[in-house]
């Protein structure tokens, strides 16, 4: 299958919904409540508090250190403090989570190399291509858990043939299926990780929809604990997506992390990663950084917000989930967030099959992406039966 637009069959998708609200759109990883509002209050009332003066000006490309602390605090939480006590941290604003994906291939990526992605993944390839790179896959289950043998298999591969290798898992709440490592998966992962020690590693941890883990904001962030584990060789660059945070897609905010293990680590980062945001994009969104760096200071206030979002999404999933098993429709493992993975021999036939009946999804490589998030509650409700008389009648 070739490179999918998500973004043409979801604007397709919105404008079938105007003249028929019986459309179910399910293409894009957008929250909604159950009343279809997008914007979140505290965000609303944070956007309309900022400072026009000094939202017009040009940004600082790093974003500034008031942003830089705050992501940091934001990302590593209660976390930090024992972080500090073996890694070393720097920070940069980014257009997005997907920015700070292209600040890592393009950055610490050779042209012509590879970069270690799952087979159900995320549309990495844009980003890597950009930095003329390409992918190699490995397998991401072996039944209902993380193959952890392909994993090391084409890890050992690649360390093999490249110095420098980087790798990419997006956990919590993966995205297309919605799966979650446990902790004795990370634990391997580390152990695998730390035998590679001849060359380097860097760890991308794309954590873009951490915030809506259904097992709280703290739980969300016990990952770094493993993190302690790591080797002098892997170094962690952690993907932070403000705008699935924050639910404001269009404002484009994001933000980088190093978790270095030495100075040469800060000083490549805060030399070559500036310089290719500065290249690329000269600064992140003003409008962004000023509502993330309100909303920062307020954080129990917005927390308990955004535990109503991770409830309501929770729920859906959960709705989803147990009727795709009565209607013995078969999805890829979920533990929670945005999207639901059903699988698929044949995912552009079902797709199209699926759209003249009026259900819009995104077909991927093995499977048909369900964004939950997208849909209310009342339209989740029986449409895990509807899939199945269509595409596997």
């Amino acid at each position: 299958m070739g490179k999918i637009d998500i973004l043409k069959i979801a604007k397709i998708a919105q404008e079938k919904k105007k003249t028929d609200p019986s459309i179910i759109d399910a293409t894009i990883g957008m929250f909604y409540n159950d009343e279809q509002r997008l914007v979140i209050p505290a965000v609303a009332k944070a956007f309309y508090k900022l400072d026009l003066f000094e939202t017009f000006k040009y940004g600082a490309t790093d974003g500034g250190v008031v942003f830089e602390n705050n992501v940091i605090d934001w990302v590593l939480d209660t976390k930090k403090d024992v972080l500090k006590s073996k890694f070393k941290f720097a920070g940069i604003s980014t257009p997005g989570g997907s920015g700070a994906l292209s600040l890592v291939f393009n950055s610490y990526g050779s042209v012509g190399e590879k970069v270690l992605v799952s087979d159900l993944r995320w549309r990495y390839e844009y980003f890597v291509s950009a930095a003329k790179m390409g992918v190699l896959e490995h397998r991401l289950f072996d039944q209902d858990g993380f193959n952890l043998k392909d994993f090391e298999k084409q890890l050992t591969y690649l360390a093999s043939i490249q110095k420098r290798v980087i790798v990419v898992i997006n956990d919590p709440c993966h995205n297309p299926t919605g799966y979650q490592l446990s902790g004795d998966e990370w634990i391997s992962i580390i152990k695998i990780l730390n035998k590679f020690d001849q060359n380097e590693i860097i760890l991308t941890y794309d954590l873009a929809y951490f915030d809506y883990d259904p097992r709280g904001f703290n739980e969300a962030r016990t990952t770094f604990d493993y993190f302690m584990d790591l080797k002098d060789h892997v170094q962690v660059l952690v993907c932070f997506s403000a705008s699935k945070s924050f639910a404001m897609y269009g404002v484009r905010l994001g933000g980088l992390i190093l978790l270095g293990h030495n100075e040469q680590h800060y000083k490549f980062f805060k030399k070559h990663v500036l310089d290719d945001a500065l290249g690329k994009w000269s600064t992140a969104p003003s409008v962004g950084v000023g509502i993330f760096n309100q909303l920062s200071s307020q954080k129990d206030l917005y927390i308990e917000e955004l535990n109503k979002l991770t409830s309501t999404l929770k729920n859906r999933g959960d709705i989803f989930i147990k009727e795709a098993a009565n209607a013995k429709l078969e999805t890829y493992p979920y533990r929670g967030g945005f999207f639901v993975l059903v699988k698929s021999e044949d995912p552009e036939s079902d797709f199209e099959k699926l759209v003249s009946e009026g259900i819009y999804l995104i077909p991927m490589e093995k499977g048909l992406r369900i964004a939950i998030c997208g849909i209310t509650t009342k339209e989740v409700i029986g449409l895990a039966g509807k899939i199945k008389k269509i595409i596997q009648p």
